[in-house]
């Protein structure tokens, strides 16, 4: 059995998939491959028209999105996946990025930093000038420091989640548990006893989530119809002082629409691991804004969480290559 895997999993997952199949890398060998591994890589008809013996793909956490099931499908190609086993990994990089919004804590490095600099700059002119424009520095940011990076804490206020599968609930249990928040959640197939089960009030539309909450976050799947789903509309009708968490998929917010928002003052601030541009650019507009926060898509990228994905994904490829049903098939 060959297996192509181009993009890395866990050491223990390599290990296992290695003992029992040649592991392929060269994109010019993909058409000996049987089974595929996938973590980012799209594989759409043309990839599949390049691997004629493909029978297994391995998705590489829960967004199928980057794989044309209906062609997998029609090539009897067995899709399977690895649902919920990243969520408190993604939960907790939510629970990181709010608290990043409200503390200001990344805002308060980049002040720091400014200061550092200043000083760099200061101790070239001679001794003398650095010690007065140091005590300078110091009086003058004294009141000033305080005043700009005052937060505001998470007890009492109310997060509010748009989809609401496992990287949601548990995001609504830290909130709720450790911070002492009120939790609402939508989704088409949230009913109110699985709503209480993560200590949360299910809300009656996606509407009533955006105009209530204090802090939204986006936990829906990439399709056509969730595609700009935050769009300017939706972003003005979020509360004032509001706070956008994104770590779901860049597409689902309009990031033009989120910067003239973060403009107007509107919002309290946004964080997102998901940019279109997964590592921005120096000058890329949404970062001037203090209260916006980025990370370059590492919700899942834990220790643990990469474990069991990646046992997961090898242990689905062995199953089917053996004649076994898989544990997680995409329905």
């Amino acid at each position: 059995m060959k297996v192509f895997l181009c993009e890395p999993i866990h050491p223990t997952a390599y290990r296992l998939l290695g003992q029992n199949a040649e592991i392929i890398a060269d994109r010019a060998r993909m058409n000996e491959a049987d089974a595929l591994i996938s973590r980012m890589i799209p594989v759409g008809r043309a990839e599949m028209e390049q691997m004629p013996d493909l029978k297994v793909i391995a998705v590489h956490g829960t967004g199928t999105d980057g794989i044309d099931l209906k062609e997998a499908k029609k090539r009897d190609i067995q899709v399977v996946y690895a649902p919920h086993m990243n969520a408190n990994s993604v939960a907790e990089l939510n629970v990181a990025l709010l608290l990043s919004v409200m503390r200001k804590t990344v805002y308060a490095r980049r002040l720091i930093d400014r200061r550092t600099d200043a000083a760099d700059a200061a101790s070239i002119q001679g001794t003398d000038a650095a010690d007065t424009a140091s005590a300078r520095r110091q009086a003058a940011d004294a009141a000033s420091i305080q005043r700009e990076l005052r937060g505001h804490e998470l007890k009492g206020k109310t997060a509010g989640f748009i989809g609401f599968g496992a990287i949601g609930g548990r995001t609504a249990e830290i909130l709720h548990c450790g911070f002492g928040m009120d939790c609402i959640a939508w989704s088409p197939s949230l009913t109110p006893e699985r709503a209480g089960q993560h200590f949360s009030r299910c809300a009656a539309s996606a509407e009533d989530v955006i105009r209530t909450a204090d802090a939204v976050f986006l936990a829906l799947p990439m399709t056509n119809a969730t595609r700009g789903f935050m769009d300017r509309d939706k972003l003005y009708q979020m509360k004032q002082g509001a706070v956008l968490i994104n770590t779901s998929r860049a597409g689902l917010v309009d990031e033009e629409a989120l910067r003239e928002v973060l403009e107007s003052g509107h919002l309290g601030g946004a964080a997102t691991d998901v940019l279109a541009q997964e590592i921005p650019d120096p000058d890329h507009p949404l970062l001037k804004f203090p209260g916006f926060v980025v990370t370059p898509h590492i919700g899942a990228n834990t220790d643990e969480a990469l474990y069991e994905v990646g046992m997961c994904c090898v242990r689905q490829i062995l199953d089917v290559m053996s004649g076994k049903e898989p544990e997680y098939p995409v329905p």
